[in-house]
């Protein structure tokens, strides 16, 4: 476990450093200023900017923004959802699969137009190479370029003077895509062709097994010779198709959605140490990165360290519990003499549900990466977790996006909660609240309260409905605390907008798609709504001077504060369901 956690260590420090020099490359590429990529591509964004007959030198304020946040965002929804219905007849279709149903349809666009990317199906036996490369792949890329986009209004909110707009939403989209988004996916396609994630087009490939399989009367895998076996397999189908570049994308947008259903523990998907480790290092990439810029958009990098300090203390918590529990196990696994816990470089811990080839530690440590940035990625199964392994990841998530998150939408729910340690500091010490120069007043105020607790109440509103289904009693996985479990999870990573999912949650049903489908909408478009109107209400507000004895937001004491009250708001809101879910299967 030592082993693992020294190298969770270096590869945070590792992107940390590398976070603080890119800060300065994407704030100059969102903000316009000269830079590199502009040289080249340049032409192309000031074609996109013709096409989409936009002036980037135009500034919106805080309603036309709104509007082309949502708008963009539910077009792209609609547009999923005719690719997905009419898939049967639309091209690149080798395997012939047919449209999907309506209620499996709508789910599906709507997870992947709001960052999503939950997945009632399995890519590779539902989806052909159109709905995956031209339907997916595309909403992998527009939906972190919206959150981006939301993030920079809210830091020139704050930033800029009073009545500055808040630039101009469709150039925000473009610049995140072609400077951003587009690049960094480009190299990562690049070397998950180079080892061995196909891309290609060509049709699904039969190869024969090197050693065959038997099937019981249950469909489970047993041996060959195994007098339980029913049924020999001795060959496989392999699916092929436009595999790494969705791969690389879905993992810098902080997406997660899987071309295969085994998502990133499949071998095509993530077939080397190599791809382990970039793919678990480009989850946390940007929302780091987004925390730097916020510094030098304000014009005063110790606001960035003060976040990122608060940040990185909760994500280290976070890995070394998920951890210690996998590796510890629990008492009956280790009794029963299932789990072994010693020896150097072995996969020891709770493998239930990992591979062998990856660990329990490079496991858990995607598993905290993937919950804390609202990726939904996992390169093992998270039904397969201890209770405490499980309930690390929906604490992250319960936490509403706050330790990394989402591409952009991280950002702006952390300056949710800073807004909210403002004004309660303030309140403590008789000072008037205020904000890098600007006065907190109670809009300011109701607004960042919505951002931190709809997330909150949309995931655990999700969980009452789920619970009250009568036909979720028989797909849950389970019954009792169990079943419980696999229910709250699904709700909570819905309204999270993460995408993770306990493998004992039947989701393909129509009550879980509907139910799921408003949760993701609900819990993407309610803060981002309160993020851009607090950008407005920032952007009105007239900066002042700081007076003798004002908050520092800088500090250590600040940051501490910070911490106490993200982990206030998310006991509050998620300790009881937790007790009667996964912490009463811990105890029982």
């Amino acid at each position: 476990m030592v082993i693992s956690l020294f190298e969770a260590a270096v590869l945070v420090a590792l992107l940390v450093a590398v976070a603080l020099p890119f800060s300065a490359y994407v704030v100059a590429a969102m903000e316009g200023a000269p830079c590199v990529a502009r040289r080249v591509l340049g032409p192309l964004e000031r074609g996109c900017g013709r096409l989409l007959r936009v002036k980037p030198q135009e500034s919106m304020g805080w309603k036309r923004y709104l509007v082309g946040v949502v708008a963009l965002t539910l077009v792209g929804a609609a547009g999923l959802f005719a690719i997905l219905l009419a898939q049967g007849v639309l091209p690149a279709n080798p395997e012939g699969f047919s449209g999907l149903a309506p209620d499996t349809a709508f789910n599906l666009a709507v997870s992947f137009a709001t960052n999503t990317d939950w997945q009632p199906v399995a890519g590779e036996t539902h989806l052909s190479y159109f709905s995956q490369a031209v339907g997916l792949a595309v909403q992998n890329f527009l939906s972190p370029a919206i959150g981006i986009a939301v993030a920079f209004a809210l830091m020139r909110g704050i930033a800029q003077g009073q009545g500055a707009g808040l630039g101009n939403f469709f150039m925000d989209v473009v610049r995140a895509v072609l400077y951003v988004l587009l690049p960094l996916a480009l190299v990562g396609a690049v070397i998950g062709v180079a080892q061995g994630t196909p891309q290609t087009l060509e049709p699904y490939e039969t190869v024969q097994l090197l050693e065959p399989v038997g099937l019981d009367e249950q469909g489970n895998i047993v041996d060959a010779d195994s007098p339980d076996a029913v049924q020999q397999v001795t060959e496989a189908v392999v699916p092929l198709g436009p595999q790494a570049s969705q791969v690389a994308i879905k993992q810098l947008g902080t997406n997660g959605g899987g071309f295969n259903g085994a998502n990133s523990a499949s071998a095509l998907e993530n077939p080397t140490p190599l791809t382990n480790l970039l793919q678990c290092a480009a989850i946390m990439l940007l929302p780091l990165t987004l925390i730097f810029c916020f510094g030098r958009m304000v014009g005063d990098r110790r606001q960035s360290r003060a976040l990122m300090a608060a940040v990185l203390a909760l994500l280290a918590v976070a890995i070394v519990a998920v951890t210690a529990a996998e590796y510890s196990a629990t008492q009956q696994l280790l009794a029963n003499g299932a789990v072994y816990t010693g020896g150097f470089e072995q996969s020891a811990g709770n493998m239930e549900g990992k591979e062998t080839r990856i660990g329990a530690g490079e496991t858990a440590l995607w598993a905290a990466f993937t919950t804390a940035a609202a990726n939904g990625s996992s390169n093992g199964s998270l039904a397969g977790f201890t209770p405490l392994g499980q309930v690390v990841p929906l604490v992250l998530m319960g936490l509403g996006e706050v330790v990394g998150g989402g591409a952009g939408t991280g950002l702006a729910s952390l300056l949710g909660f800073v807004v909210l340690t403002v004004f309660i500091a303030s309140l403590m010490i008789g000072r008037a609240p205020e904000y890098l120069g600007k006065k907190i007043g109670p809009a300011e105020m109701r607004l960042a309260v919505v951002m931190v607790m709809a997330p909150a109440l949309v995931m655990l509103a999700g969980a009452a409905v789920l619970v009250l289904v009568p036909a979720a009693q028989g797909a849950a996985g389970g019954t009792g605390a169990l079943g419980f479990s696999n229910l709250l999870y699904a709700a909570v990573s819905a309204g999270a907008n993460n995408g993770s999912a306990l493998s004992g949650f039947v989701a393909d049903a129509p009550w879980a798609n509907g139910v799921l489908g408003v949760e993701m909408l609900l819990g993407r478009l309610i803060p981002l709504a309160c993020a851009v109107m607090l950008a407005g209400r920032m952007a009105a507000l007239r900066p002042v001077a700081a007076g003798v004895g004002a908050l520092s937001t800088s500090g250590v004491l600040f940051t501490m504060l910070l911490m106490v009250i993200i982990l206030l708001v998310g006991a509050l809101t998620l300790v009881p369901a937790l007790a009667l879910g996964p912490v009463a299967v811990a105890v029982a």
